[in-house]
């Protein structure tokens, strides 16, 4: 099956349309467009006037259920199949509700996303685990899946991605990337410090996204271009750095409102995101960051102010760094994921928990309680041995 591409789209306006899994219908918002676009091209004496005493069709009743994806394991790690209604726990905003339906993640289409990071260093390992990941969990004409890569020196070579059934042919995509091309990232703080004029002064420049299209908005777009029941789900790779908050307010709130968005825009979709982490040696105590570097003391009594504005700095700079990873694992716990920051040989632990996670997954339906908020919490558990992952926040209604 074949549908077309939105990227070029996305890129040119660079606009995406989100549409709320059980909260609208998405093929009448399409025709909606459509006919808007028609009306507005016709002339104005072509359209007759609606008499008065002629009602107008009812309103189209809001839905008054939520969708929830649900993934679970059990305490040794293998899916947790055959989960009943009945086992199933949610609090809405601190309120129990009950679910409606329940359908097993195996009788659902799977769309997945696989989203590599150009990082050259581990670029092989992503791709032998991306090919793992879709062999383990991408089942030929009934799952589909696509691949692509954040944060290229070069732009992704491609105005398209497709949608592909098949596993073999997702692994010829994969093995064929260009490890230094990717689309535009959300996330890309850094600090660089570099000498100053005066002696033994250092300088340090951050540098974070201030917005635009991103490897996100894409992946959102493709989501978004089929309405149809699915289990949505991202496996993406991540570094910490790149995700940390930064130092001072200015960067502070610049991060966290692009953090917010994102995750936002998956809760709103209903996209799970499971993240393997990729560490980096520089804040792992692997290497000394600091060596090779010559210093001249200020003082007379031989005390060196760049060596402690060093120290000082990659101290800053580690707690910057663990501030990343929590935010990196904000990104897939808050949308129904999980992180993993996994040592092995192409991340083999963490290919083989995401497998039995997507193995073990449910749609959960259930009424939203009558709350005075748009913004609901959510708390999915189905008893004791059981680990259950849910967003833990969706949409609803309008504020009282």
């Amino acid at each position: 099956m074949k549908r077309a591409s939105v990227l070029t789209v996305f890129l040119v306006s660079g606009v995406l349309a989100i549409a709320s899994l059980g909260q609208s219908d998405p093929s009448q918002s399409a025709s909606k467009d459509v006919a808007n676009s028609a009306l507005a091209s016709a002339p104005a004496a072509a359209t007759a006037p609606t008499p008065a005493s002629i009602p107008g069709p009812p309103p189209r009743p809001r839905a008054r259920f939520v969708p929830v994806l649900v993934s679970a394991t059990d305490a040794s790690g293998n899916p947790a199949t055959g989960l009943t209604k009945e086992q199933f726990s949610l609090l809405d905003t601190m309120q129990p509700v009950q679910p409606i339906q329940v359908f097993k993640g195996s009788d659902i289409p799977l769309h997945l996303a696989v989203v590599l990071l150009v990082a050259p260093g581990s670029f092989s390992q992503q791709q032998a685990a991306a090919i793992d990941l879709v062999q383990k969990v991408v089942r030929p004409k009934i799952d589909e899946a696509f691949v692509v890569t954040a944060r290229g020196k070069k732009p992704w070579p491609s105005d398209r991605l497709d949608w592909k059934q098949d596993p073999a042919e997702l692994v010829k995509i994969i093995e064929g990337l260009d490890r230094n091309a990717g689309l535009a990232d959300a996330f890309t703080f850094d600090v660089e410090t570099s000498e100053t004029e005066l002696i033994g002064r250092r300088s340090s420049i951050q540098t974070y996204s201030t917005g635009g299209p991103s490897v996100f908005d894409a992946v959102y777009s493709m989501m978004n271009s089929d309405p149809r029941p699915a289990r949505r789900v991202i496996v993406i790779f991540r570094e910490a750095w790149p995700h940390s908050q930064g130092f001072g307010q200015q960067v502070n709130t610049a991060v966290e409102d692009k953090l917010t968005q994102v995750i936002g825009m998956a809760q709103e979709l209903h996209v799970a995101t499971f993240v393997i982490g990729l560490e980096d040696p520089r804040f792992t105590g692997i290497t000394d960051n600091n060596l090779g570097k010559n210093y001249i003391p200020l003082h007379m009594s031989g005390g060196s102010g760049g060596a402690a504005y060093d120290t000082a700095l990659e101290k800053a700079k580690l707690r910057a760094y663990e501030g990343g990873k929590t935010n990196v694992q904000r990104l897939a716990a808050e949308t129904g994921g999980t992180a993993y920051w996994s040592v092995k040989k192409n991340y083999s632990d963490a290919v083989t928990s995401i497998a039995n996670f997507l193995a073990g997954q449910y749609i959960v339906t259930f009424t939203p309680s009558d709350v005075a908020t748009s913004v609901h919490t959510l708390k999915v558990s189905a008893g004791a041995g059981t680990k259950m992952l849910a967003q833990t926040t969706f949409f609803y209604g309008a504020p009282k």
